[in-house]
């Protein structure tokens, strides 16, 4: 290997309190499967039916209680206001959802299913259990319930809603366990931004824990995929590590194609601080679980759907 171009000096990493690894972590866990579910909706339906999670999960909570506000729908949906807004005129647009003002408050948009969204409904919602199978294909059948009980208290948590009832082909979102996973990611997020702040990002952690354990320097590639990233975002990333002063790169002396990443020293002593807070996330998250064997669940169900083959 060559020498770095920034001269830092390759910290001796080892194992151990100082940073936490990734197959341990619920948060990372959790991002990871939330992406293998991401990958198993786009094998659906990225040829011949174009819809996404936010806009199903949207006509899911319109469907259950027609009539709904925009707000409101879009908080069942684990939607922020922007991103229900546009879901919302992207549906408007295919004639599957009707706005008008609220009867009660002029001001407020009622949202309504439309005849062909049900229809379209009939259709989407098999295809979506399908995916939600493929999901869970991993997780033994005996031990789903206990997963999805867990799950469910973590994307909610642990304020756990009742069971939608409204009339149609659609599935009650805190019962379906892509939707469960983009919450508790969502959760996850807040908590990181509480206890860790906006540096360094889970995703940034998340390459530094996997270069922790390979204190010889792993190829950019694999950084990215051990910290689950694709090549776009681990490249953004590695960038904006180097520029901190926490990793070196250089080119693979083998290959000079490939980038080499190492830890450097400055990163044992700030991380010192951090990882005590990175700690705090996962407990955090974990909290509203009952005891061990609950928490334990959530932990195998959500390494199992990450880590699927």
């Amino acid at each position: 290997m060559g020498k770095s171009g920034r001269g830092a000096e390759v910290t001796s990493v080892r194992t151990g309190a100082e940073m936490l690894a990734l197959d341990e972590a619920p948060g990372h866990l959790v991002r990871r499967a939330q992406q293998r579910h991401a990958v198993l909706w786009a094998h659906e339906f990225g040829q011949d039916l174009d819809i996404t999670g936010p806009q199903y999960a949207l006509l899911c909570a319109v469907a259950a209680a027609d009539g709904l506000d925009q707000g409101t729908a879009g908080e069942r949906a684990s939607l922020d206001k922007s991103s229900t807004a546009d879901v919302v005129a992207r549906l408007v647009g295919n004639g599957w959802l009707r706005v008008s003002p609220d009867v009660h408050d002029r001001r407020r948009k009622a949202l309504s299913i439309t005849p062909l969204a049900r229809t379209a409904l009939e259709v989407v919602t098999p295809r979506v259990a399908e995916v939600q199978t493929r999901l869970m294909r991993n997780i033994p059948v005996g031990d789903r319930p206990a997963f999805l009980d867990a799950l469910r208290v973590v994307a909610y948590a642990g304020q756990v809603p009742e069971a939608d009832a409204g009339a149609g082909p659609f599935h009650s979102l805190r019962d379906t366990p892509g939707h469960l996973l983009r919450r508790a990611q969502q959760v996850h997020t807040v908590l990181w931004g509480e206890e860790v702040g906006p540096v360094p990002t889970a995703p940034q952690y998340a390459v530094l824990s996997g270069l922790w354990s390979h204190p010889a320097g792993i190829d950019q590639g694999t950084a990215g995929e051990l910290a689950s990233l694709d090549k776009s975002s681990i490249a953004d990333i590695a960038r904006r590590l180097v520029n901190r002063g926490w990793v070196s790169r250089e080119r693979d002396d083998a290959d000079s194609r490939r980038w080499v990443l190492r830890l450097t020293n400055p990163l044992r002593e700030d991380f010192t601080k951090y990882t005590p807070a990175v700690r705090r996330v996962q407990q955090r998250m974990l909290a509203p679980l009952e005891g061990a064997q609950q928490k334990q669940a959530f932990i195998e169900g959500c390494r199992a759907l990450g880590y699927a083959d």
